[in-house]
């Protein structure tokens, strides 16, 4: 099997993009040249084949040592990358470990290659990311340090930005060169190994996220206030972490509370007090969502308002129109209008 079905988001393509853009490599040329999706740059939701996207930057990128070239896309990766839903099941988990454990878990959203599982080792659990059906790729690098990258960003994320790792191995057979070294000066890096991974000390995966205000290296994901302390100071940020979270799934049907507080990585109970504490509820927080989907919606004007009240849950115009007014006084159709920069008078109610 070679992994030509498998598929990965163009973001992460885009972070070795970036790289080369700087290092003058001719990546509009070699990108007319291949396979890979036009505008790929303004579409990171885009899935794109990892053999392709890895053939491509191996070729793009020839200037360059392939540890070397791996070492800087991975610095150019960030957790920020992931998408909402996902940032925030794995910041909201209360350790370490829970939230190795939600990467884990949502890994095969952004590669469906990608395999990541934890296994203890004495002292240390050791992070294990497999690239299923690539084997001994010849470029497998460039996808080893992304995964193990993210591995890394999510550990620092509670233990700090200077966290580095007991040891990092590869796959690939590549030797790690100075600039890796001096990334890593406190890591043994292996390679040549049966799998990539990441060693990482029991304790450090042990810490209460709330202990810390560690971002991980990259832009920080605000924690929902209320995890074991129940400490509702600042409300507003938890309600707008949920409507966050919950809004992908809108256009899927109406998810239920259940579904809700199984992706923010709590009980259904906990999510309940949650809310109540904030002055809000599930029904509250889940409009506010359909809200916010709307608008996005109106702003492109291919759809029709009945096209958009259906794909935010609302059984037919009327009922839409209704509950959009009571957001924001005016009706759908004002709402494009307005938006679009044409001044119209508000119908009476």
């Amino acid at each position: 099997m070679n992994g030509r079905l498998a598929l990965v988001r163009a973001t992460h393509l885009n972070d070795y993009i970036a790289v080369l853009r700087e290092i003058g490599a001719p990546v509009d040329r070699a990108l007319g040249r291949s396979l890979l999706p036009p505008g790929i740059e303004e579409c990171p939701d885009l899935y794109v084949s990892v053999s392709i996207a890895l053939e491509w930057v191996a070729k793009t990128g020839h200037d360059l040592h392939p540890m070397e070239l791996g070492l800087l896309g991975a610095q150019k990766a960030s957790l920020a990358a992931l998408r909402p839903a996902q940032q925030i099941a794995i910041m909201a988990a209360q350790t370490g470990l829970q939230r190795l454990r939600a990467l884990a878990a949502l890994s095969q959203y952004e590669d469906s290659a990608l395999e990541i599982s934890l296994r203890n080792e004495g002292e240390d659990v050791r992070v294990i990311c497999t690239m299923k059906g690539f084997g001994r790729h010849v470029f497998l690098c460039f996808s080893e340090w992304l995964n193990l990258q993210a591995v890394v960003s999510v550990v620092r994320s509670v233990t700090g930005p200077s966290w580095c790792p007991a040891e990092l191995s590869f796959v690939s057979s590549y030797r790690p060169v100075e600039a890796v070294r001096a990334a890593f000066p406190d890591a043994r890096i292996l390679v040549g190994q049966p799998q990539s991974s990441v060693l990482v000390a029991r304790a450090d995966l042990a810490r209460l996220t709330f202990d810390t205000t560690a971002s991980a290296g990259t832009s920080p994901i605000p924690m929902p206030p209320g995890g074991p302390r129940d400490d509702p100071t600042e409300p507003w940020e938890f309600v707008h972490l949920m409507r966050m979270l919950i809004q992908p799934y809108v256009e899927e049907g109406r998810p239920d509370v259940a579904v809700a507080a199984e992706l923010a990585g709590m009980s259904t109970r906990t999510l309940q007090r949650h809310l109540k504490l904030c002055g809000s509820s599930y029904s509250q927080i889940l409009q506010e969502a359909r809200f916010q989907l709307a608008c996005m919606r109106l702003e492109d004007p291919s759809l029709k308002v009945i096209e958009i009240a259906l794909m935010t849950g609302y059984e037919n115009p009327q009922h839409f129109t209704r509950a959009f007014r009571r957001f924001t006084g005016v009706t759908p159709s004002e709402y494009r209008h307005q938006n679009a920069g044409i001044a119209i008078r508000a119908s009476p109610n």
